[in-house]
């Protein structure tokens, strides 16, 4: 398999040529453009979320913990109104304060350990059902709790899929010994649909991914962009 520092100098150069021609063709602007490059380096590391304190986990479960902690204070924010301190244009209340910290405190910590006690490395977090789940989930939760456009959420969401994509694309290609023309013994373990060694979990994550399908609207803005980006190509 490859080290993370490879993952990351794979991931730094496509996600510098893909946000470059984005930008360049004005589908995008440059500043649209360079965090959907930043997406694609976060979707490289979601494969080895798995791996038992690496630095991918480490990384990743501090920024699932920002996340949540911030979608719980905006979500408590709508619904409670006794405020603490007021910012221009927003009231932030002690309830939000309180229950951002709790749903960090909690992913980042019990969470975390939970999920090192119950996955092994390229598991079930390397298959495509669950690359999909991140990609479609944050599509979700953009829509829910986000004021971005919805073809802006549609492509975090998709680049996420992309940079999972070619975190397992190169593991595969690692697996590969080219100078004594031979397969590893990891071949196949990287760029699977389904864990094969866990068939509750592959079905339960294809059921959550069927979920999220049926929960989305149809991405009318993305399908209509991606055309107009075929156009720009023809």
């Amino acid at each position: 398999m490859a080290n993370f520092a490879t993952h990351v100098a794979v991931a730094g150069m496509v996600a510098t040529g893909m946000a470059s021609g984005i930008a360049v063709t004005g589908m995008l602007s440059w500043s649209d453009s360079l965090i959907l490059g930043v997406f694609l380096v976060a979707g490289t590391l979601l494969p080895d979320i798995d791996v038992d304190g690496g630095r991918p986990q480490r990384w990743l479960f501090s920024l699932l913990a920002l996340a949540a902690a911030i979608v719980a204070s905006s979500l408590t924010t709508r619904m409670q109104t006794t405020p603490l301190f007021t910012v221009p244009g927003q009231t932030v209340s002690c309830e939000a304060i309180a229950a951002g910290f709790l749903v960090w405190l909690l992913i980042r910590y019990p969470a975390a350990y939970l999920f090192q006690r119950l996955t092994r490395h390229r598991g079930l977090c390397h298959s495509l059902v669950v690359g999909g789940l991140w990609g479609l989930g944050w599509v979700y939760l953009g829509l829910q709790c986000l004021a971005s456009e919805p073809l802006t959420i549609w492509l975090q969401g998709m680049t996420l899929f992309l940079g999972f994509l070619v975190h397992l694309v190169l593991d595969e290609a690692y697996s590969v010994d080219i100078n004594n023309a031979r397969i590893k013994r990891s071949f196949g373990s990287a760029l699977k649909i389904w864990e094969p060694d866990f068939p509750v979990g592959s079905l339960l994550a294809t059921a959550a991914l069927m979920g999220l399908v049926w929960l989305l609207p149809y991405p009318h803005e993305l399908i209509q962009w991606l055309h107009r980006g075929v156009q720009l190509l023809g």
